[in-house]
């Protein structure tokens, strides 16, 4: 029944990694009639829309109530789907789809820190090495083969706010830790309507400034078809499955799959005529190679020691995908 239960998440999280290398390539394609702060809150009207439905029919009314934890909740939605994806998509417009991706390649090693701070308990020598050879990597990709660019703001302002962006959908996936009565659906469902509440503000406030163009309805149906991916493959079937992916794996586990994204998204970009440079292709390796060797780490050190009674960094990275 654990095998099983592990296989279906490591599903969810295969599905999620196919349905995120994709979404670049295409919600780049629509801002030619629809920019990213209306794209964003198409996107997630219709998502978090699906669900609400989805939980009305298999918990009811009730499970829409934040439990006294309305702040927190919106908070955290904000963070996992306004400030995520306003950031990423903003940082598209100047970012190549490919490199954008492998961005996201940064959430294991950015999860690692986030566990630190939160539980205090330091990640063993080894986590660091393989977090700091896989950072490299993406340096690698983002500075055409010299990865000290980004420190000389080579990294440019489209990557640090898809870098920005990542960060807080680090801190809204782990933060479902704080919310074990919420099941998966509910957590997904709640954080959702709250986080396209803050979109909404956020887009209508731009537009009624002068901030972004107002698209119009011809806009919205000439970008019919990226709307709808991305709001059920990368939205609804996405987001839920990397939910369940990170609560059952464990948030370090379930963030490895985010790491096939880059590798889905340059297929996907040779397929339509890119051809990744030599420095692009190493930094790819470099990065899955110490995702790779940090999972072989955690197999390692799960046969050798007993999980600790209470979640901590060693804990997560030693389970068992």
């Amino acid at each position: 029944m654990a095998e099983m239960k592990t296989a279906a998440a490591a599903a969810g999280g295969l599905s999620t990694a196919l349905a995120f290398g994709g979404m670049f390539t295409v919600a780049k394609s629509a801002f030619g009639h629809v920019d990213p702060f209306h794209l964003t809150l198409a996107r997630f009207a219709l998502g978090s829309a699906i669900f609400v439905i989805a939980l009305l029919i298999v918990e009811g009314r009730a499970a829409l109530r934040t439990d006294g934890e309305f702040l927190q909740l919106w908070g955290l939605g904000s963070l996992g789907f306004a400030a995520f994806n306003l950031l990423t998509y903003v940082g598209l417009e100047s970012t190549p789809a490919p490199t954008a991706s492998l961005i996201m390649a940064a959430m294991p090693a950015i999860t690692v820190m986030v566990m630190w701070a939160r539980t205090g308990k330091r990640p063993a020598g080894v986590t660091l090495g393989l977090v700091l050879l896989a950072l490299t990597g993406v340096a690698m990709v983002l500075g055409n083969g010299n990865p000290l660019v980004v420190f000389t703001g080579g990294i440019g302002i489209g990557g640090l706010s898809i870098l920005l962006g990542v960060i807080g959908w680090v801190v809204y996936t782990t933060g479902a830790a704080g919310f074990p009565a919420f099941s998966v659906l509910r957590y997904t469902a709640v954080t959702s309507v709250l986080g396209t509440l803050t979109i909404a503000i956020v887009t209508l406030a731009a537009g009624a400034f002068g901030l972004i163009p107002t698209p119009g309805p011809a806009d919205y149906a000439a970008s019919w078809w990226q709307i709808l991916y991305m709001a059920v493959p990368a939205t609804a079937v996405a987001i839920l499955a990397f939910n369940h992916a990170t609560r059952t794996l464990g948030p370090a586990n379930g963030v490895l799959f985010i790491n096939l994204v880059p590798i889905t998204s340059f297929a996907i970009e040779a397929v339509r005529g890119h051809r990744p440079t030599a420095a692009e292709l190493a930094g790819v390796a470099l990065t899955l190679a110490a995702v790779v060797a940090n999972n072989l780490y955690g197999r390692r050190a799960a046969t050798a020691t007993t999980p600790l009674p209470t979640v901590s960094t060693e804990k997560v990275l030693t389970t068992v995908v």
